[in-house]
């Protein structure tokens, strides 16, 4: 499986990376052709220019599972998490872009060592995660809601367009135990 990354520089970051080049089902690489997964934990300026720049690349890709975002709280503002907050109006181009999104949002990554881990999670094993289709807007305007990530989980009004499998629960104990076993 063909993985581009789109990280920020961290420690959590270098481990994932370190980790999906160790897996043999994985190859990383540096531009996304056909059937390429994309990861992102950090503002989704990049892909956002990528995707402004060639008008075919959201064809390429498969999905994006990007770490991010919440149902309902922030952890720069009250409603506002960091990789959404720092660029909202490219979160909210590439939300808005019809590919296939997997939003591991604070409300599942927050009691985590290293959220950044996740996707790889949820790709070797999908079924520790509880997800649900909705549509997501990032709130661009706002002063106090500015990077919020407005979705319909909750509510009687629906979006027109879902193109966001939102993460809603996470098998602690089972994804404690794969991420241990990675890390050997």
């Amino acid at each position: 499986m063909k993985i581009f990354l789109s990280l920020e520089n961290s420690e959590e970051n270098r481990e994932l990376t370190s980790l999906l080049k160790n897996a043999e089902q994985f190859e990383i690489t540096d531009h996304i052709e056909k059937e390429t997964t994309v990861i992102i934990n950090g503002p989704l300026t990049q892909l956002s220019e990528m995707l402004l720049k060639d008008h075919t690349l959201a064809g390429k890709i498969k999905e994006i599972l990007l770490i991010g975002g919440s149902d309902s709280y922030g952890d720069v503002t009250p409603v506002a998490e960091k990789n959404i907050y720092i660029d909202p109006e490219s979160a909210q181009h590439v939300f808005l872009s019809g590919i296939p999104v997997v939003m591991f949002g604070l409300n599942v990554t927050r009691e985590l060592e290293n959220r950044a881990l996740v996707p790889l999670a949820y790709l070797l094993e999908p079924s520790i995660f509880q997800v649900e289709e909705c549509g997501v807007f990032v709130e661009t305007k706002g002063t106090v809601t500015k990077g919020m990530t407005v979705t319909d989980l909750y509510s009687d009004k629906q979006f027109d367009n879902h193109y966001v499998q939102m993460a809603t629960d996470i098998n602690l104990p089972v994804y404690r135990e794969l991420t241990r076993k990675l890390k050997q």
